[in-house]
């Protein structure tokens, strides 16, 4: 993976790819090239299964075969049977054999600049990749190679293949096509990157910082070069921090200390003359600072035309709880920067001009917090982990990386103090970037394709979209639903010292009315944010939220932006997270979330047939519709924290996000259909309108064909014999079954029948032999007799209006 360049002084150096040898990549095609070699692939529902002329083998062979097929055959696909294939190694001083790929960016290069394609053959190789990547995602995820690095490194050929495929695209005028990442963000599936991940924690990275990292960052290719990166604030002991928090970053009022300038030790505080800040804020205006002879002056921003706010991490030292006042060298220090920057000496600092007390003044200084950042030239952000490098050594993709990693990018309130910004400039040791500038003129040529270009555009453009991009519409989306998309992506990796203090920015980044909030319990400003709204995008039913509001009305609102989970999870499924404007949304009640989407009706008897004979939410429950259609509904995780008692006399229905399509999949033994639900317990029906009470969040699959034929025959089986409920509640599962025997080998002796469950026993990897073919349709049927028509359900029509809470 040398082909990605490290970043200026990086203490480590490549991470060494072994080569495993042996098989040799030929002038066929990639897509045939297990067959010629006498390969066969054969994928079962969770794990792939090589065979070499009909032999399985080792974990050995199979990986050195997985990697002459999916990184040297690649690249003479791509590159022709020109390319010197043997460039792409290099004997270590061990005596072993890596791979290298030194070579690889002068072959994209020239490749890049002469290959005289069009759209046919691009289209063709995006094609190519595409495969490549599924086939390797499979691999990754079904089988054992022995060395997590083979497929790591395959990722990253693709990767940077697939970058150059999207430069010919822009520089020619074609349409781009999609781009794919192989960094699924699925938490129930495997992470490529781990192996990165695990390097960076064994070399002292902050596991909050490796969270964020984890969760913003789409390359294999971008985390590898941020692994090379020096630890961020590597003075400080991460040992005890988590994924949730970096206990470095806290603040204690009781434990705070000031910081000095670098050197100064036992300078004076100095304080700003709060009568004149207050009487400035009472005027409805803002208060500005300057230090004049080793003295602060106060100032009316009325009376000065230009200034510059300063955004700093509190929890570097620049803040004070006890008073407005900071140490002497400090604020000369902040005084220079100022001058050098803009030559200006009048500056905006939260610690010197919001007051500490009375709390009325507070609040008025803190109704007024966007007026600062937005009315500033220039927004200087002090950063202590920036303040111990120099800019003038780094790559301007090191320069965005190393922002990425500062202490400023984790913190709550400094995103809308960036994001409101004219001009933000981040002080480093020997000089102030002014960041967008810097993105702003990027070389962005295309052609030749350029490693470079793509790390340091996906890194700077990640930092673009959080803190400057406040853009309009996208594709007709809601302001709404475009408001807290954006908000929920750019406050996910970030945190704060004072919870409550979320809604404050939230309301700021928002361009909401801050007052709502300050002039109410701290406590309560989280409910009073939500309630704003008159209506959310309807994905927020089916949030996963790790917390979720606990006032009535509300229950469906996540209780913070902040947290390890993706958007996805956070925001529900992406068809109903980003409505149109002149889309159908979900109304925010003093009752609950009110919304129409379709659903089922469950049978009212439905749980205390499942007490009776001990069924719990754990197993998969089977449904079936009027029509004799059948369904499976697996029950996730609580809908929301605390209790998720049902009482047994409750009616429960499902509220689906979208109506299962019966033309969906053809594929026999999968599923036509698939849609996440909310199972709920109703309350009360009211002017047409179904009140519920949510417990757990489902997922429903409408059942292809093979299965629907599996399903309908245990039923069948259950029925021809038909036992009497009294007496299935007095035996053992595997008693009753077996009265089940007779009329289930009647069935297997038709051969559709037969047929149908060979199929689903292959499906499932399952044997084949008659017996268990037997043995499982008999505990099909067992099942289905026990529940009998309590597993019948009753459609609820898509227009149906629910009030969710």
């Amino acid at each position: 993976m040398d082909h990605i360049p490290l970043p200026h002084e990086s203490p480590h150096s490549h991470i060494k790819i072994p080569y495993l040898g042996d098989i040799a990549p030929d002038k066929g095609s990639w897509h045939t090239y297990p067959q010629r070699l006498g390969w066969q692939v054969i994928e079962n529902k969770n794990k792939t299964v090589l065979l070499r002329d009909g032999v399985v083998r080792s974990i050995a062979e199979n990986a050195a075969f997985i990697q002459s097929w999916l990184y040297f055959q690649l690249l003479r696909e791509v590159f022709g049977d020109g390319v010197d294939l043997e460039r792409f190694t290099q004997k270590e001083t061990d005596g072993t054999t890596s791979i290298s790929t030194r070579f690889l960016e002068t072959l994209i290069r020239d490749w890049s600049v002469d290959c005289g394609y069009g759209k046919k053959e691009l289209d063709e190789l995006y094609k190519l990749l595409i495969e490549h990547r599924t086939r390797g995602l499979i691999v990754f995820m079904t089988m054992e190679l022995g060395n997590p690095l083979i497929m790591l490194s395959i990722a990253a050929l693709n990767e940077r293949l697939m970058a150059a495929i999207m430069d010919l695209h822009v520089h020619l005028g074609f349409e781009t096509p999609v781009d794919q990442t192989w960094r699924l963000r699925d938490k129930d599936l495997p992470n490529i990157g781990k192996p990165l991940l695990d390097l960076m924690q064994s070399r002292g990275w902050c596991p909050y910082d490796l969270r964020r990292l984890d969760t913003e960052i789409k390359y294999v290719s971008t985390l590898y070069y941020y692994s090379n990166l020096k630890v961020p604030r590597s003075s400080k002991d991460h040992s005890a921090c988590s994924k949730e928090r970096c206990l470095t970053m806290l603040t204690d009022p009781a434990t705070y200390k000031l910081s000095h300038r670098s050197g100064c030790h036992a300078c004076p505080l100095l304080s700003a003359n709060m009568h004149e800040i207050e009487r400035i804020l009472r005027s409805n205006s803002i208060p500005l600072i300057s230090l004049e002879n080793g003295e602060i002056s106060v100032h009316d921003l009325i009376a000065v035309s230009e200034f510059v706010a300063i955004s700093h991490v509190w929890a570097e030292g620049a803040g004070n709880v006890e008073g407005n006042a900071l140490q002497t060298c400090l604020l000369e220090d902040i005084s220079e920067l100022v001058r050098e920057i803009s030559g200006l000496k009048y500056f905006w600092i939260d610690t010197l001009c919001v007051p500490v007390r009375p709390r009325e003044m507070q609040t008025l200084a803190l109704n007024k917090m966007r007026v600062p950042y937005e009315g500033a030239k220039h927004v200087l952000v002090l950063d202590s982990h920036l303040r111990s490098l120099n800019a003038a050594t780094m790559s301007t993709t090191e320069l965005f990386a190393q922002v990425s990693c500062s202490s400023w990018m984790r913190r709550l309130w400094t995103l809308q103090e960036g994001r409101l910004a004219q001009n933000v400039w981040f002080q480093f040791a020997d000089t102030a970037a002014n960041a967008k500038t810097v993105f702003t003129n990027l070389d962005r040529r295309r052609i030749p394709s350029r490693v470079d270009f793509w790390l340091g555009n996906d890194i700077s453009l990640d930092l673009w979209l959080q803190i400057w991009y406040r853009g309009g519409k996208v594709r007709n989306t809601s302001p709404v639903a475009l408001s807290l998309s954006r908000t929920s992506h750019s406050l996910r990796t970030r945190s704060v010292s004072v919870p409550t203090d979320e809604a404050l920015c939230l309301l700021n980044i928002m361009d909401m009315d801050l007052t709502r909030v300050t002039t109410v319990e701290p406590s309560k400003r989280m409910e009073v944010f939500w309630r704003t709204f008159e209506k959310v995008p309807k994905s927020f039913l089916f949030s996963k939220a790790s917390e979720k509001m606990l006032v009535k009305g509300i229950r469906w609102a996540p209780s913070s932006f902040m947290g390890s989970q993706s958007e996805k999870e956070w925001l529900g499924p992406q068809d109903l997270s980003s409505p149109r404007e002149d889309d159908a949304h979900a109304l925010v009640t003093t009752d609950g979330l009110q919304l129409a989407l379709p659903g089922f009706l469950l049978h009212q008897d439905l749980l205390a047939r499942m007490k009776q004979f001990d069924f719990t939410w754990k197993f998969p429950l089977m449904i079936q519709d009027a029509n004799g259609v059948w369904y499976t509904m697996r029950v996730d995780e609580p809908w929301r924290q605390g209790s998720n008692t049902i009482r047994n006399s409750q009616q429960l229905a499902v509220i689906i996000a979208h109506e299962l399509d019966p033309q969906g999949s053809s594929d026999t033994f999968s599923f036509k259909d698939f849609a996440v639900g909310v199972l709920a317990s109703i309350d009360k029906t009211e002017d047409n309108i179904i009140h519920v009470t949510a417990h757990y969040h489902v997922a429903v699959e409408l059942l292809g064909e093979g299965f629907q034929k599996y399903f309908s025959t245990a039923n069948k089986c259950a029925l021809k014999v038909g036992i009497e409920q009294s007496v299935l509640m007095s035996e053992s599962h595997a008693v009753s079954k077996e009265r089940y025997r007779t009329a289930a080998q009647q069935l297997l002796e038709d051969k559709n029948t037969m047929e149908t469950m060979l199929g689903q026993a292959r499906h499932m990897g399952e044997p084949e032999d008659y017996e268990h073919i037997l043995s499982d349709l008999l505990d099909t049927a067992g099942v289905a007799a026990r529940f009998g028509d309590r597993s019948e359900v009753r459609e609820v029509a898509g227009h149906q209006q629910w009030c969710v809470d």
